[in-house]
């Protein structure tokens, strides 16, 4: 046989079967790279109060149920030698929290007499509501969330939200209630294609990356404001530090917020910054709704100050049924429902069963939250 014929059906044959790496790679590994999730750069077992936990207490509700069936089988074999407790409520800690030293659930739950608590799995992204916790701020308690974890079910809702507001879908949808078919009048000026428009992300972390690369995949230009550095991924165009919100707003089409609700981002979104708005450009809030001034963005839609809004978290919430930004112009509301997926769950329980993993033998964590900071 002609040595070219030799070589071509040798790579035929190599090419027919999946390469090894790609069938033995570690799937927290993968989640880690592709959602670009924070790794420590401190071993926790050089951090104050680590020790190897003997009693491990995980919040085991409906809602966040591990699909596998052998569930308890993984999360031992990440655990090594410590016991795994598992409750369905909050009030079941109160039963089995005397000498436990790892907690997954909520930092809501965590109390001054969990003498021997080291670490809290914190099953949100936000830890708003930890920043008062006693035993949190005061003794050597480690504290990670699951940032990026929601990223890409958030990110396909803010792209949602944002085209339901571009094409004026959400008054197609109000005619489709009532059984009318009615053309947009003069969709030329109605209606914004988002190729080549500006998306500015206020919040480049984990979930907010997520969104930027979405909106790079549908042509437009990227920029970002976070607060620790100016370093960003290849599909944003710029990245800015806080104080040039004001800058970078001006020459946004759509404006993303995704920031954890601090003290510097309290009531940030106010008259002052939708006034300097373009007319035309949208404002969507995936973060807190407290990060925004109700009133002043109800009157900065009813007045036509800005194209529209899409919020999926309110200041109150839940937004009680008299609110008047329910019949505020041109928005579109969802309560607080982003995050949920067919997909989310796995992801999930991937990131929390590698911290266990990490924590038992020492490693550096990931997601690690600074209280101090809020985030």
């Amino acid at each position: 046989m002609p040595h070219y014929r030799f070589f071509i059906l040798i790579t035929i044959s190599l090419l027919s079967f999946p390469l090894l790496s790609n069938e033995t790679e570690d799937p927290a590994m993968l989640l880690v790279q592709e959602l670009d999730i924070r790794e420590s750069k401190i071993p926790v077992r050089d951090l104050p109060g680590w020790r190897k936990p003997k009693k491990v207490v995980i919040l085991l509700s409906d809602r966040r149920m591990p699909k596998r069936t052998d569930y308890m089988e993984w999360l031992q074999s990440a655990a090594g030698e410590a016991e795994i407790i598992t409750i369905k409520s909050s009030g079941e800690l109160e039963l089995v929290k005397e000498d436990t030293d790892v907690y997954f659930g909520s930092c809501t739950h965590i109390t001054p007499d969990m003498e021997r608590l080291t670490w809290v799995q914190n099953y949100s992204v936000g830890v708003d509501r930890c920043a008062s916790n006693k035993k949190l701020l005061n003794d050597p308690v480690l504290l990670t969330n699951t940032s990026a974890i929601p990223g890409p079910s958030m990110a396909e809702h803010t792209i949602a939200m944002m085209l339901m507001l571009t094409n004026k879908l959400y008054l197609f949808y109000q005619q489709q209630q009532n059984s009318v078919w009615k053309r947009l009048p003069k969709p030329e000026k109605q209606v914004m294609e988002v190729n080549g428009k500006t998306m500015l992300v206020v919040g480049l972390g984990g979930i907010g990356r997520q969104i930027a690369k979405r909106a790079h995949g549908l042509g437009m230009r990227v920029t970002a404001i976070r607060n620790s550095s100016r370093s960003g991924p290849d599909y944003v165009d710029y990245v800015g530090l806080p104080d040039e919100l004001v800058k970078l707003s001006k020459e946004a089409d759509v404006i993303v917020n995704i920031t954890p609700l601090t003290k510097s981002t309290t009531g940030l979104f106010d008259r002052e910054f939708f006034k300097n708005m373009k007319p035309t450009a949208y404002f969507i809030n995936m973060g807190r709704g407290k990060s925004v001034v109700t009133a002043e963005l109800i009157e900065a839609l009813n007045k036509n100050e800005i194209a529209g809004a899409g919020v999926d978290v309110t200041d109150p919430e839940p937004l009680p049924p008299d609110h008047p930004l329910w019949k505020a112009s041109n928005i579109v509301i969802t309560p607080h429902n982003s995050a949920p997926s067919d997909q989310m769950v796995e992801r999930f329980w991937i990131l929390v069963r590698e911290n266990l993993r990490r924590y038992v033998s020492g490693e550096p964590m990931l997601n690690v939250v600074d209280l101090k900071r809020g985030y």
